[in-house]
């Protein structure tokens, strides 16, 4: 039931105090100048209780963003979600819990607060995706508390701009480039080195997919290879050049048929998290090498670079995006087409593939097909 009591006002007079009172449930109060919104707010309240809707605002303000992060990762272990993923989150957390504070209510993450959050996290030079991740990360976990823990809450993220996403990365290896590092990969004194390096070059895979790869997942009879944990969830095959075949017949297994993994790699978290990372040194080095070079200038590059080289050069090839975004592993067309960034000579000569259109140049060019359009009458 409720009640109302009189409060008195500093400057006189009376305000007017509504308090609602349920068994199993916590007294509620709220203030308000006149009586009639006192007792219209203790019905909603009351109607809310006998529903089995309401939820004290309260609580929001005993759970901290530290607590509810910490409940958000117990989720996700439930969720099974991807390792790296878990991994990723845990440097999200770190920075949600350093500029918003740990044991800050949630009642008091506002959009003023997210919003103040990215513009520090820009200052600090924070890339575009970085922040996008961590507030992906602070909006997932309000939705949780509101929708699976009960908590009165609104997602402050929703009321902010959000940074838009980083242009993505063009940079991909011209076939004189992309030779030059081929070269210079052989020259590692990890023997290993240039069959990845190859196996990338040949198959556009991500360095994380090749590097652990497997005996029991290469049929190199059939020149393919069966990826079954990928970034999309879905496993693939890939098909292997006669190249591509020919350096993997070339390394010596290590335990467990893995090609690039050794015992002591597949024993550390953090390198099966990221398996590309066994070669870090081996990228320093070869790009070392290049740049000492005075003979060729080769703009730098990142290993995950040598993927967008495969892809760009195949679109090059004529294959068909869809078969690309198969080979690639990509869930939509959109994702392929960020790797049409060509060379001016080749755009260069698949314009001229239309010269014919109005062309006076001296002499006359027919197009071969204008005969079979003016017979149908079009």
């Amino acid at each position: 039931m409720a009640t109302y009591v009189k409060v008195p006002r500093k400057g006189g007079g009376f305000r007017h105090q509504a308090v609602v009172r349920k068994a199993g449930h916590r007294a509620i109060k709220k203030t308000f100048d006149r009586k009639e919104d006192a007792r219209a707010w203790a019905e909603r309240q009351e109607m809310l209780i006998l529903a089995k809707r309401y939820r004290d605002p309260r609580l929001a303000e005993m759970f901290n963003l530290g607590e509810a992060l910490g409940k958000y990762r117990e989720d996700g272990f439930l969720r099974k979600k991807a390792a790296s993923t878990m991994d990723r989150e845990i440097y999200s957390r770190r920075h949600l819990e350093r500029l918003l504070g740990a044991e800050t209510a949630l009642a008091y993450i506002d959009s003023a607060a997210v919003n103040t959050y990215q513009h520090r996290r820009i200052q600090e030079g924070a890339s575009n995706s970085s922040i996008r991740q961590e507030l992906s990360m602070l909006s997932k976990m309000f939705n949780l508390a509101r929708k699976a823990w009960s908590i009165p809450v609104e997602n402050p993220v929703d009321d902010i701009e959000r940074i838009p996403p980083g242009a993505g990365r063009d940079r991909f290896l011209s076939t004189e480039e992309a030779e030059l590092v081929i070269e210079e990969s052989r020259r590692s004194r990890n023997p290993a080195f240039y069959p990845f390096v190859l196996l990338l070059m040949h198959t556009g895979m991500r360095t994380g997919e090749a590097a652990r790869l497997q005996e029991v997942a290469v049929n190199l009879e059939a020149r393919s290879v069966r990826i079954t944990r990928t970034k999309s969830g879905r496993p693939r095959n890939v098909p292997l050049t006669t190249q591509a075949v020919a350096a993997l017949k070339e390394i010596s297994l290590q335990a467990g048929g893995y090609y690039f993994l050794r015992p002591g790699h597949r024993a550390s978290r953090h390198i099966m998290l990221r398996p590309g990372s066994v070669f870090h040194h081996c990228w320093i080095h070869l790009w070392k090498r290049l740049t000492r070079r005075e003979d060729v200038n080769v703009p730098y590059f990142r290993p995950h670079d040598i993927r967008h080289t495969a892809a760009s050069h195949l679109l090059m090839a004529g294959v068909d995006v869809r078969v690309i975004a198969d080979i690639l592993g990509h869930s939509t067309l959109q994702m392929v087409m960020r790797y049409t960034h060509l060379h001016d000579s080749h755009r260069q000569s698949v314009i001229e593939k239309i010269g014919y259109l109005g062309g006076d140049n001296g002499q006359t060019i027919e197009d071969p097909k204008e005969e079979s359009y003016l017979s149908s009458g079009l």
